[in-house]
């Protein structure tokens, strides 16, 4: 299978100047980025731009669970360089001025490669750099130091005068403006800027061009990005079906909430899973299951177990208290998965299906919170909000703000209106 090569550039290297190389080019990354890419072995991903002040930025054990897979992973010129500093010893490779300098202690912050822009037209990546990084101004006034067109003392004073400016700040004009006497400076630091481009589009273009991938490091994954943080952030993101703009946990939200039987799911999922991590047979009961696992036969938590919901009915105590309070370790999260349980016997094609057509029309606003308890506490038959919570439970989310967070993603006036009609 032929390798794919991925790209995140913003404001580094404009639309205009990107070359070919067969890279598929995708806006500045941010965290998620890469799990929703679904990379295979052997792809290859750059990383020059990422976003980090109004979203949450790329994070490394997204990276290292990129690399653990077999993709290859290389940072350049601005947040990628950094990143890859931080991480080479685990297998991202670093290539370019900027990333020797992060690597080696020179440059040790995010701002000093950050920079204002805005995103011209529709292309996402065609963001338009408004201010100076640091680095570029630090890389400029060397240079001219080693031509012995400025004298040592002139190269600080530029670069002070720009590290004086906060990145959102730090425009030419902004920068000449507060120059006071290092104004001839500045004007020579632009002036070679303007000429030969600055040092993070230097890098950029020489990572777009380099052919050779990163060697493979060896890398004991369960110790560096196995988390639960991890396995949630690359489940929220992973797409069900190649190509699909349904993901995975999209898809299993759909059945936790609208599939009628789905607590009859994720019971079978929490038993089959703590029998296995308990000891006893799979096909112990989950009296045997609990007894396994240390808990004690009484007294038990009879606000979880004693009440039960128009789904549980038929339910023993130690089944609804097995299916309530399940946590996969180290005891956040409940899936980070679709088990085969859940989808009961149906295949992702289908579920995909069932998906696309309870999603909103493009650009309906998502319901407000309270309208998703509303439908959802109707919908699984809930006469008190205690009631609704046990609900929430025996579906398998955490709590009710995680359900009705994934009911916003719904159309649920056309759920609702399924529902009645059903009625």
């Amino acid at each position: 299978m032929t390798s794919r090569r991925f790209a995140f550039v913003g404001p580094t290297l404009p639309p205009s100047e990107r070359p070919d190389h067969g890279y598929t080019y995708l806006p500045p990354v941010r965290h998620g980025d890469l799990y929703a890419l679904d990379a295979r072995p052997g792809d290859r991903i750059l990383i020059v731009d990422g976003v980090y002040q109004h979203f949450a930025p790329i994070r490394h054990k997204e990276i290292l669970a990129q690399l653990a897979r077999g993709v290859h992973v290389a940072g350049a010129a601005s947040l990628g360089a950094l990143r890859a500093a931080e991480l080479d010893g685990f297998g991202m490779r670093g290539i370019g001025h900027v990333y020797g300098q992060a690597r080696d202690g020179r440059l040790v912050a995010d701002s000093d490669v950050a920079l204002l822009h805005a995103d011209d037209g529709e292309d996402e990546g065609a963001a338009r750099g408004l201010t100076l990084p640091l680095v570029a101004v630090r890389h400029a006034a060397g240079r001219l130091l080693a031509a012995g067109k400025l004298d040592a003392q002139a190269a600080a004073e530029a670069e002070r005068a720009a590290a004086a400016l906060h990145f959102t700040e730090r425009s030419a004009r902004a920068l000449l403006h507060r120059a006071g006497d290092a104004r001839g400076a500045v004007e020579a630091v632009l002036a070679e800027i303007a000429e030969h481009g600055d040092v993070k589009k230097q890098d950029a273009l020489l990572a777009l061009a380099a052919e050779d991938a990163p060697a493979a490091v060896s890398v004991p994954a369960a110790s560096v990005w196995h988390s639960s943080y991890g396995r949630e952030g690359e489940f929220d993101h992973r797409p069900l079906l190649p190509g699909s703009r349904v993901t995975a946990r999209i898809a299993l939200a759909c059945l936790q909430l609208f599939a009628a039987d789905f607590p009859d799911r994720h019971r079978a999922y929490a038993l089959r899973l703590a029998a296995t991590a308990a000891g006893p047979a799979p096909d112990a009961d989950a009296g045997r299951v609990l007894a396994a696992a240390g808990f004690p036969p009484a007294p038990r938590p009879e606000a979880l177990l004693a009440r039960s919901t128009a789904a549980t009915v038929g339910w023993t105590a130690d089944e609804r208290l097995l299916a309530r309070t399940f946590r996969l370790p180290p005891g956040r999260l409940v899936y980070h998965d679709l088990p085969p349980e859940a989808l009961a016997g149906a295949s992702p094609a289908e579920v995909e299906r069932w998906c696309l057509r309870l999603l909103p029309p493009a650009g309906r606003p998502p319901a407000p919170t309270g309208r998703c308890h509303l439908v959802l506490r109707d919908l699984w038959q809930a006469r008190s909000d205690h009631e609704y919570r046990l609900c929430v439970l025996e579906r398998g989310f955490r709590d009710e703000q995680e359900a009705a967070r994934l009911a916003r993603v719904f159309d649920l006036e056309l759920v609702d209106r399924l529902a009645r009609t059903a009625a």
